[in-house]
């Protein structure tokens, strides 16, 4: 390999860091008080709702209307003019044709200081129907069979609507002119009306001249006056004991327009912002930790080598971090949430693959003999292929991640829109990851390997993995045991996600009697089971109480308000405050566990597929299969884990799975890769035990330094969780930290061990 001079190593050295710095930071510059972005940085980043704090909400037709595809399109956009007219503009809107469903994620107003879920979901959802109506009193309001609004009155004849929002061309609040000399500024809301809608209101006044005439919203009537003479001109107004946002809000919901079918919720959640940003900050503390650990463990492993793969990986924080924060003025700032971050840090601790791959490869060409430019070259061309193979098997899982539960959505046709975002955020910030280290660890840091004078030689003797395939397979077999065994004792646990229920966590000081809390509870949900679990925020030094409620129904809305306002009024003391809820219809909860599990199983057969391809020469689609036995043994021992520990399985259990597969496998590759470069050293006639051992000898110090670094990126991030008591984020990092270990443990002792002794039965057989 030709070397390069000194001084671009500090050119190319001196890039990455500018440019890394420059991603994190931005560049930023002031106009007076205004502050103007040339380049975003971290600042920059759209922060989920898990982060800022906000609502999550899933909508369907009211009493079972069907909807067409125009309507729940028309529903769609009515929403989306609402948020924007309501200061919204950071939203993610979804309309699900299959399902008649409508998504919606939107984070707390900048000045939101009471987060009064109800009063958000029921803003966006409301059919704001302004109808003018005879008379001031109805008994009963139904949907008729043409889709039309019905209405009855106390002696129970129907009337017609006079006139409804369709009329209206303009809503405007002000105050009454006719009252500007009183005390009290009485706030109205005036309405202009188009050309057919002027003339009706006309004939309206008319025939109901000194008669009452009644302006409803919904079903709630705003005034009832008594017209007193024909009103020509196309102006009306509507009057009511208005403050001036109750009528500047009504005007902006009849501006809105009405939906064209009454929507009811039957999925929602929120986060406070206070507990978002906690966790903001605790998932920033755990990256800078993780981040500085692993760059010090590769300069202790690989001193210069280890230096250049810090430089790299510092370069690939910079990459997935400017495509994420709109650095690029191609792309826009993508919505990050809290295992989205995770992802960040996981590809940190993976980041240093290829690198680690590299330097291995370069110290075994010297172990050969060969000079160090001679190892340099050989080294970094015969790695190449490893880790592409290898990498490529995490880009199948994030692509997986991103197509199936983003709003791409490939299995839309058959489960229906997602109704969780951050496992896409996950999938993202991986395939960031993935291709970042493609061009930091597999590109740049090769051009500064160049500059390498000396090198860590040791020699090494080839482990028997073969011969001690029983020891493992007793090991395994004895996991799997005891887990099948536990799994009978106690049984699947499903979240709230997958069976449906609710879930209320609130924050609050002091000591409580339990009793009494529980009472208050079940008194106001007699048919639900409900469970109560108290834990700990450390940092914040208060208490957490989480609710669960696990009936045929959802909790509403109302309940829920209901319930907080008694435990707030029973223990006045204790600064009882909603930090986070979430409430999911079992239908669709069943719904989102086929579709995960369908993505598990999408993921397994690609990823044979590839397998397959890639290693035709070494029988492919055999090494496929046994690649594919060890995936279900690494998915049968998180599965197990989540059993033993009592642990419900959620969205994050499938996260954690699919990212497992992706890992497990990309060892496997690895070892298949080494393997097929072995057999030609060793030649076509030796055993191919022995062609297997040396491989697995061979790549077993890149797998446990590879693995070191990601699990101790997770465990960081595990511990860091439990101190913030960040339940999502630990019921994801825990699983994974297994997961992990068991991706290394079966890639070396049952995947490979289990194709060798087809491939000797295979031989045996042709014999």
């Amino acid at each position: 390999m030709k070397r390069i001079p000194k001084i671009m190593f500090f050119i190319v050295a001196i890039l990455i860091l500018a440019f890394s710095f420059t991603s994190i930071f931005g560049v930023t510059y002031y106009v007076g008080d205004n502050k103007e972005s040339v380049i975003k940085g971290i600042g920059d980043i759209r922060w989920g709702t898990d982060i800022r704090g906000g609502v999550e909400a899933t909508f369907e037709p009211a009493d079972n209307y069907n909807a067409t595809d125009e309507q729940l399109e028309a529903a769609k956009s009515i929403i989306e003019v609402r948020m924007v007219s309501s200061g919204i503009t950071d939203y993610e809107l979804y309309a699900d044709n299959n399902t008649d469903r409508i998504i919606v994620r939107f984070p707390w107003k900048e000045d939101e200081k009471d987060f009064d879920v109800e009063a958000a979901i029921e803003e966006i959802s409301s059919t704001a129907e302004l109808t003018f109506r005879p008379g001031n009193s109805y008994a009963k309001t139904s949907i008729g069979s043409d889709g039309e609004y019905v209405y009855q009155t106390p002696t129970g004849e129907t009337e017609e609507v006079l006139m409804d929002g369709s009329a209206v061309k303009n809503a405007q609040a002000g105050i009454d002119s006719s009252a500007q000399n009183s005390k009290k500024s009485n706030y109205v809301v005036s309405l202009e009306l188009n050309d057919e809608g002027a003339k009706k209101f006309a004939d309206i006044t008319e025939k109901y001249t000194k008669k009452i005439v009644s302006i409803w919203m919904d079903d709630v009537m705003l005034s009832a006056p008594e017209i007193q003479e024909k009103i020509a001109g196309g102006k009306a107004q509507i009057s009511g004991d208005f403050t001036a946002e109750e009528a500047t809000k009504l005007a902006d919901r009849i501006n809105a327009g009405a939906l064209p079918f009454k929507l009811e919720t039957v999925t929602y959640g929120s986060i406070s912002a206070s507990l978002g940003e906690n966790s903001l900050v605790a998932m920033g503390y755990a990256g800078i930790i993780a981040f500085a650990i692993i760059i010090l463990f590769m300069i202790f492993m690989y001193r210069l080598p280890g230096f250049i793969a810090c430089i790299a990986l510092t370069g690939q924080m910079g990459i997935t971090i400017a495509a994420i924060s709109g650095y690029f003025p191609v792309f826009n700032s993508f919505t990050m949430t809290l295992p989205g971050i995770a992802g960040l840090i996981l590809s940190i601790g993976m980041g240093v693959d290829a690198n680690v791959i590299t330097s291995e490869r370069i110290i075994e060409e010297m172990r050969t003999g060969r000079t160090l430019d001679g190892a340099l070259d050989r080294g970094t061309k015969s790695s190449l292929t490893a880790i592409i193979d290898g990498n490529m098997t995490i880009v199948i899982v994030a692509l997986i991640l991103l197509l199936v539960f983003g709003p791409f959505n490939v299995l839309s046709f058959i489960f229906g829109q997602s109704t969780t975002g951050t496992i896409y955020s996950f999938g993202y910030t991986l395939l960031m990851g993935v291709i970042s280290n493609f061009i930091m660890g597999v590109g740049l840091s090769r051009v500064m390997l160049t500059l390498e004078e000396k090198m860590l030689v040791k020699g090494k003797p080839a482990k028997k993995f073969y011969e001690s395939r029983k020891i493992y397979f007793g090991i395994s077999l004895a996991i799997i045991f005891i887990g099948i065994i536990c799994n009978f004792i106690f049984g699947t646990t499903l979240d709230i996600q997958f069976r449906g229920g609710s879930m209320i966590k609130y924050s609050y000081t002091g000591e409580l009697n339990d009793k009494e809390l529980k009472d208050i509870v079940q008194k106001a949900t007699p048919d639900d089971v409900v469970t109560f679990s108290d834990s700990q925020d450390l940092v914040n030094k208060q208490n957490i109480l989480t609710v669960q409620f696990s009936g045929n129904d959802t909790i509403s809305t109302d309940l829920q308000k209901s319930i907080t306002k008694s435990i707030q009024d029973k223990f006045p003391d204790n600064s009882f405050k909603l930090e986070q809820s979430s409430s999911v219809d079992a239908t669709m909860g069943f719904s989102f566990l086929l579709k995960c599990l369908a993505a598990v199983a999408l993921a397994g057969v690609l990823m044979v597929l590839y397998v397959t391809i890639r290693f035709k020469k070494i029988g492919g689609l055999s090494a496929g299969i046994f690649g594919l036995v060890a995936l279900f043994h690494d998915l049968a021992i998180i599965y197990f884990f989540y059993v033993i520990f009592r642990m419900p399985i959620d969205s994050s259990f499938m996260a954690v799975a699919l990212m497992i597969l992706g890992y497990s496998l990309n060892d496997t590759v690895v070892v298949y890769d080494r393997v097929r470069e072995e057999r030609k050293n060793l030649g076509y006639k030796a055993d191919i035990k022995d062609v297997f051992n040396v491989a697995s000898s061979k790549v077993m110090r890149r797998t446990i330094i590879t693995s070191i670094t990601t699990i101790t990126a997770v465990v960081i991030v595990y511990v860091t969780a439990f101190i913030f008591n960040l339940d999502s984020v630990k019921a994801f990092a825990l699983p994974m930290i297994v997961g992990l270990v068991s991706g290394c443990y079966s890639s070396l002792c049952i995947a490979g061990p289990l194709w060798v002794m087809w491939k000797k039965r295979d031989k045996k057989d042709k014999k």
